[in-house]
């Protein structure tokens, strides 16, 4: 295997049945959004539109604190610059109406465990929800069902259409 592997590759080896098939689902997505995952590390893919990170993509066997156990994968949304989810204090977030969403949204807020390259928790106001102590890496879907890759794939959505009109 070479150094920096192909994701749907890796996908094959380290994740099986609805696993696989969501994972191949979300990056198949990417790819024809134009946002190809690139390798960052061992099992771990960096997922960027226009040189603005998007989120990242780990599978088993990335580092260890990242607690992903045999078979298991997360997508990480990454809070760099603007997102339609985060309030910034100068726009309304309603991208997201649909109580189903932003209730597993608000569900998979990653909380600031204080990592090796984490300063100090944030407080965000996510879809119109407070939460303190969130990580800067502020949303964390592990082992995405087919409902958790759809809203996946709306966030993505709308990072990219953030980056794509910035400046507007």
């Amino acid at each position: 295997m070479s150094k920096k592997p192909k994701i749907e590759d890796v996908i094959v080896q380290v994740l099986a049945n609805d696993a696989q098939k969501n994972a191949l689902n979300f990056v198949a997505f990417l790819r024809a959004n134009k946002m190809s995952p690139s390798w960052a590390s061992a099992n771990a893919w960096a997922v960027s539109y226009k040189s603005q990170r998007v989120c990242y993509i780990r599978l088993h066997g990335t580092a260890h604190y990242h607690n992903l156990e045999r078979g298991s994968w997360h997508i990480n949304h990454v809070n760099y610059g603007r997102t339609s989810l985060v309030d910034h204090g100068d726009e309304p977030n309603q991208h997201i109406s649909d109580e189903k969403l932003k209730d597993m949204v608000w569900d998979n807020v990653k909380h600031c465990t204080r990592c090796y390259n984490c300063k100090t928790g944030n407080s965000v106001t996510i879809l119109g929800k407070q939460f303190d102590e969130t990580c800067h890496s502020w949303l964390m879907m592990k082992n995405p069902d087919a409902d958790a890759i759809n809203c996946a794939k709306k966030i993505v959505a709308m990072r990219r259409y953030a980056i794509a009109n910035a400046g507007s």
